[in-house]
């Protein structure tokens, strides 16, 4: 409680500096977002009291700031955007002396901003026309009534420019309704939200230029979309962390020596209840556990929810020892660990079930550069083999062996039937996958997953897989009285592996690591409900061919591939009846099997499939 008591009375101490530093005017960095950079606080969403009304002149434009209500501001920001591009354009002229101009381009005053924190009530500028422009602009300004009372993104009527001619549209009006957003018509829409205006969080502002930022998805930091991210910028010996994560509990952030866990320091900020707490903890393993923290090492410098949004800023000690290991971030080389989750336990977090990310190499904190997520090309391939060995190659050997031994019966290869040597084949196939990616995903975790049932059925899968063609390298001779029994085994490993890996590959689709959407379940839906389906289908064709053909063929119980001959029934050595029928099921399963591979591996190799998707609209769109 008195930690709180503290963080209070140094807010309220801070918040006069904060005000002072702004009185003079808006800093260069708000030429973009228009944003006052209050700490804690969010613009207001209620309908804006101030305004800007325009007259057109001869190459120029004059600019009126104000309220028709009389209600005074104490600061603002102001210039000239194309609408089609959001380029600031123009010059602000003849600036009065109680504002000053602010050059966003270098030499040019293209913005203006108030000179000191008095009351103001109408203030009048200047602004010329670029020779060369010709298109539509919008002034955009941010009016500021107090600290935490300010509106941005307030527009003034579209102006259209066509040479020496200006025209307003006066038929645009200020809105009468509470505003949803009241951010600067220039920020890009967020295509989830239909059109819906976001703001830009200053958590992105000097990315790459005086912070380093890591963010979830990889490339998301340039557009400012991140699902969670962090930034942490030096200034002389004091280390700032921020992070920011969408639709979550908590949002944490890990110093590693690797990218992966175990051994790493941890802070989190959580929400509790509607307030924002920060805390360490430490990675032992794959397991985290909330720690005390040692005095001084990290204090909170400002938080909020909102939106769904957390976000928190914490100054973070340079030197600190934790768990009798010393973190140096002036010295030593590390990988940022950015996870987050949808749960909190009475004393620490839940599952990263959210987001966990790594960052792709180790290097200083101060270095400033982009940074990258390591590369999860291993999960992908580990998915991309699973899905094409058993809802491809397992599900069509299966098929073959089970409905087709009395099919493609006067033809064979290598002197045995067709349907054994496909069978093999596609066994092998789905066998040397499996191995594969058991392989692969070991190098990558290299230790049991957290993830249990996912990796418990893989394991499961592995294990069936791997003893199947040994059981069929002994398998009985034909003659023998043991051959049912091994039919009967062969039989129900091969069915329960396959079993086993399609329910691990539903599991596989809530894993944060594999980047799949939910609705892949459906299509994984799908492909079981028409497996199944065409199981059923072959099954009655196959009774119906037993019905006409009497007791002569038997077309798919647990035959072997030899046993015709054994019968000494000369009937066996044509196909069953409805042969023709049972060769287009099989050429329609296979289509079918194929294109629900084919996207499904897609989906998988090129998670998330979404950015990848608006990507490659972006890069057509180019062309």
């Amino acid at each position: 409680m008195n930690y709180r008591i503290l963080i209070i009375f140094i807010i309220f101490i801070c918040i006069p500096a904060m005000i002072l530093a702004y009185s003079s005017g808006a800093p260069s960095m708000a030429c973009k977002t228009l944003l006052p950079l209050h700490e804690n606080t969010s613009p207001s969403k209620s309908n804006p009291k101030f305004e800007i009304r325009t007259v057109p002149g001869h190459g120029r434009i004059r600019i009126t700031l104000g309220s028709n209500e009389g209600f005074p501001f104490m600061g603002f920001i102001i210039n000239a955007r194309d609408v089609e591009s959001g380029e600031i354009v123009g010059e602000f002229v003849d600036i009065p002396n109680t504002v000053q101009g602010v050059q966003c381009t270098p030499g040019i005053n293209n913005t203006v901003t108030h000179r000191d924190s008095s009351e103001k009530h109408n203030i009048e500028l200047e602004w010329t026309v670029p020779s060369d422009y010709e298109g539509t602009i919008i002034f955009n300004s941010t009016f500021v009534q107090s600290y935490t009372m300010y509106w941005v993104g307030v527009e003034s009527s579209r102006i259209t420019i066509l040479g020496d001619s200006i025209q307003v549209n006066t038929t645009t009006k200020l809105p009468t309704t509470e505003r949803t957003r009241t951010t600067p018509y220039y920020i890009e829409s967020d295509a989830n939200n239909a059109g819906e205006l976001t703001v830009r969080h200053p958590l992105y502002d000097g990315c790459a230029v005086t912070k380093n930022c890591f963010g979830s998805p990889d490339g998301c930091i340039d557009s400012g979309s991140c699902d969670a991210a962090v930034a942490v910028e030096v200034k002389g010996e004091r280390y700032y962390f921020e992070i920011l994560g969408k639709n979550g509990k908590y949002i944490a952030v890990g110093l590693s020596e690797d990218n992966r866990m175990g051994d790493d320091s941890v802070v989190e900020c959580e929400n509790r209840g509607g307030q924002m707490e920060i805390h360490m903890s430490w990675n032992k393993g794959k397991s985290n556990s909330r720690i005390p923290t040692p005095v001084g090492a990290i204090s909170l410098e400002s938080s909020s929810i909102e939106n769904g949004v957390l976000y928190c800023k914490f100054l973070r000690e340079k030197s600190t020892v934790i768990q009798g290991r010393s973190f140096n971030l002036t010295t030593q080389l590390f990988h940022l660990l950015l996870v987050s989750g949808s749960d909190l336990k009475p004393n620490g977090v839940g599952f990263h079930d959210l987001i966990y990310a790594a960052s792709s190499s180790p290097r200083r904190l101060s270095d400033v550069g982009q940074i990258a997520a390591a590369s999860d090309i291993f999960i992908r391939v580990h998915g991309g083999l699973m899905i094409a060995a058993w809802i491809g190659t397992a599900s069509v050997g299966i098929l073959l062996a089970r409905y087709y031994k009395q099919t493609w019966v006067k033809s064979q290869l290598a002197g045995k039937d067709q349907w054994f040597v496909w069978h093999r084949f596609f066994m092998v196939l789905t066998w040397s996958m499996t191995m594969a990616a058991f392989i692969i995903i070991w190098i990558e975790i290299g230790e049991w997953s957290s993830e249990t049932i996912h990796a418990s059925l893989g394991v499961l899968t592995t294990i069936l897989t791997f003893i199947q063609p040994i059981m069929a390298a002994l398998r009985p001779h034909p003659d023998t009285p043991r051959r049912q029994l091994f039919n009967w085994s062969h039989w129900l490993v091969g069915n329960a592996a396959h079993i086993s890996a399609v329910i691990a590959i539903f599991f596989a689709v809530r894993l944060n690591k594999a980047k799949i959407p939910e609705w892949v379940d459906w299509v994984l839906t799908a492909y079981v409900v028409f497996h199944v389906i065409t199981h059923i289908v072959l099954s009655f064709v196959n009774w119906a061919s037993d019905r006409q053909d009497g007791p002569t063929i038997d077309a798919f119980p647990m035959k072997d591939m030899h046993m015709r001959g054994s019968m000494g029934h000369s009937d066996i050595k044509r196909d069953a009846p409805l042969g023709g029928l049972r060769k287009l099921i099989f050429a329609m399963y296979f289509i079918i099997i194929a294109i629900f591979v084919a996207g499904l591996v897609i989906i998988v190799v090129m998670a998330p499939i979404e950015d990848s998707w608006e990507k490659f609209k972006n890069t057509i769109s180019t062309y």
